[in-house]
C-alpha cells in the first residue's frame, strides 16, 4: 500500500441544515478504500465514534455488516434513517461497549473526536459539554476504549483510526502521534498513511493542516 493517499472531501450524503455547520466527517472514499483494503464482504465493521454514519453506509454499500455506536441521539436518528439495518447504531458512549453485539470484529474503521491540548475546556466523549476533564484524561479514555475494542476484535484484525494533528490559534496538538502512541500501546502498529486531502475550499482541511493519518493496528496473535 502506498504511504501517501489522495483523497476528496466529498460525501454523497448531504447533512441537513442543522448539522453542516458542524461537518467533520471524512469522505466516503476514505472509508470505502479502507474498508476493502481491510476487510471482505459479509465481515463485521465497526465504528465506536459513528459520528453521521459515513463508515456505516460504506460498509453497507460494500456488503459487510455495519455496526456503530454514537454518542449524540439527533446523529443517532439521521444515521438510522439512512441505514439497511438501523438496529445496528446504538445510542451511547464508546467508553461503555457490554451492550453492543459485536465479538469477533474484522474491522475497526474510525475516527474519534479530537481534543486540543490546551485552552479546550469542553469534553469530547461527554458530547463536548465542559466537564473539568483535559487532555490527559482524553488520552486514558482513548485508552480504555481501545482495550475495550481488542476484547472485541478477532485476532488477526484491523483498526485505521483516522486522525490529524492540530495547529490552532498558534497552538500545536500532537493528537495524531499521542493517539498511535497509547493506541500503539494494546495493538500492533503497523504503519501510519499519510491522507493528502484534496478540496476545493479553503482551507481544504480544518485543523490547521491539509492532511491527516490513517493509523493501521493489527490484533497480532499473543
Amino acid at each position: 500500500m502506498k504511504t501517501v493517499l489522495k483523497f476528496d472531501t466529498n460525501n454523497a450524503l448531504h447533512l441537513p441544515p442543522e448539522f453542516q455547520n458542524d461537518d467533520i466527517r471524512y469522505s466516503d472514499s476514505f472509508a470505502e478504500y479502507f474498508i476493502e483494503h481491510y476487510s471482505k464482504p459479509g465481515n463485521i465493521v465497526f465504528d465506536p465514534f459513528a459520528g453521521y454514519g459515513t463508515t456505516l453506509y460504506a460498509a453497507e454499500k460494500l456488503k459487510r455488516q455495519a455496526f456503530g455506536i454514537e454518542y449524540l441521539p439527533e446523529r443517532v436518528e439521521f444515521i438510522k434513517g439512512n441505514l439497511k439495518n438501523p438496529a445496528n447504531i446504538h445510542c451511547g458512549s464508546a467508553l461503555k461497549l457490554d451492550g453492543i453485539k459485536v465479538q469477533g470484529t474484522d474491522l475497526v474503521l474510525t475516527s474519534p473526536p479530537y481534543m486540543q491540548r490546551i485552552n479546550h475546556p469542553e469534553y469530547p466523549f461527554a458530547g463536548y459539554e465542559i466537564t473539568g476533564q483535559g487532555y490527559d484524561d482524553y488520552l486514558l479514555d482513548v485508552t480504555e476504549i481501545f482495550k475495550q475494542i481488542k476484547c472485541r476484535l478477532k485476532i488477526e484484525g484491523y483498526v485505521v483510526v483516522e486522525a490529524s494533528n492540530l495547529l490552532i490559534d498558534g497552538v500545536f496538538t500532537p493528537l495524531a502521534w499521542d493517539i498511535a502512541q497509547v493506541i500503539g500501546s494494546i495493538l500492533s502498529f503497523k504503519q501510519e498513511i499519510i491522507i493528502d486531502w484534496q478540496c476545493d475550499t479553503v482551507p481544504a482541511y480544518g485543523f490547521g493542516y491539509d492532511h491527516s493519518y490513517a493509523l493501521v493496528f493489527q490484533n497480532a496473535e499473543e
